[in-house]
């Protein structure tokens, strides 16, 4: 008998607890017949509507945006005007007239492009080698330097990049440029 009285009183607390867990969603979602939806799904009623009322004009402070076009034929740029490079800007000479297999010299591989474009930076002016990449492989900027054709160049490339102290340098078969 007890053990009847004990499922009894305990499917009668599991009742009871299964009903006042439960929520009604009826008067949530409800909402009165006078109101009106608006921008962004707000409800106000009609009555604060009348407040509303915007009577700002924007037109008075518009302001009128005049550009002066620049001839499609015309060399000289106005002053003031960045549209390009000035004139003291060189650029390389060197044409690539193709590719071909060959190595490359992996200096740094990095999460930080800031990094990569210091080290890029680093040994553009500190070796007589101008040609120096950096290549976005996700997750990592890959600074890689030179366009050898041979392993024995791409070696000592790399014997001198190590005693500038990148120690991590290490050569790498790639598809090189070759310039004219």
């Amino acid at each position: 008998m007890n053990k009847v009285l004990q499922s009894i009183l305990g499917l009668i607390f599991l009742i009871f607890t299964i009903i006042g867990c439960s929520s009604s969603t009826g008067s949530r979602y409800e909402t009165k017949s006078n109101d009106k939806k608006v921008n962004n799904n707000e409800i106000i009623d009609k009555e604060d509507k009348e407040m509303i009322d915007e009577d700002f004009d924007i037109i008075p402070y518009k302001t009128e945006i005049n550009i002066e076009e620049i001839p499609s034929g015309s060399q000289v740029l106005p002053d003031g005007v960045w549209y390009g490079y000035t004139d003291t800007v060189s650029t390389s000479s060197k044409m690539i007239a193709g590719t071909t297999d060959g190595y490359r010299v992996q200096v740094i591989s990095t999460d930080s492009m800031d990094e990569a474009n210091q080290v890029r930076a680093e040994i553009y002016f500190n070796t007589k080698n101008k040609e120096v990449y950096i290549t976005f492989e996700p997750p990592f900027y890959k600074v890689k330097a030179g366009d050898f054709t041979s392993h024995s160049e791409a070696n000592d490339f790399k014997f001198k990049l190590n005693q500038l102290g990148y120690t991590e340098a290490r050569v790498i078969q790639e598809t090189v440029n070759i310039f004219e």
